[in-house]
């Protein structure tokens, strides 16, 4: 499925059918007022109007797309670091000390605790879960 997805979307592109562009990204949570606090206060995102005004969603902007967190009845996902969102940021040690007086835990790509992986072009990117077990990446390739 994701490969007719991936070709599809290729397909378009190739023929100039369509622009294609990321609208927003969806991420299903069990408290919704937690993962407020979580994205707003430690990622630091702008949080826009939302539709609904139902107590069961939360939008962020985003650049030019949006997050959106929607709360329901839970099931907890399986994840993998490998599946994450990614945030840049001018200022990466000012998003370390938020996590380390919040006491979230951090790491490196490898798991190592509370260390900054370097990639080889120089940018430096630590990962850690929100409060629904998601693995976040923030690094300073701004």
């Amino acid at each position: 499925m994701k490969t007719i997805l991936f070709v599809s979307l290729m397909l378009i592109a190739q023929l100039g059918l369509a622009q294609v562009k990321l609208n927003h990204i969806a991420v299903y949570v069990e408290d919704l007022e937690e993962s407020r606090n979580f994205y707003s206060d430690i990622i630091g995102l702008e949080q826009i109007e939302e539709p609904f005004k139902d107590g069961l969603h939360v939008w962020y902007k985003i650049g030019e797309s949006q997050l959106h967190l929607i709360e329901g009845e839970w099931e907890e996902p399986t994840i993998n670091k490998n599946n994450h969102l990614c945030f840049s940021t001018a200022d990466i040690e000012k998003i370390i000390k938020k996590l380390r007086e919040q006491n979230i835990s951090f790491e490196n790509w490898p798991g190592e605790k509370n260390k900054v992986t370097t990639r080889v072009d120089g940018v430096k990117q630590i990962y850690f879960q929100d409060p629904n077990g998601y693995w976040v990446e923030v690094n300073n390739d701004y």
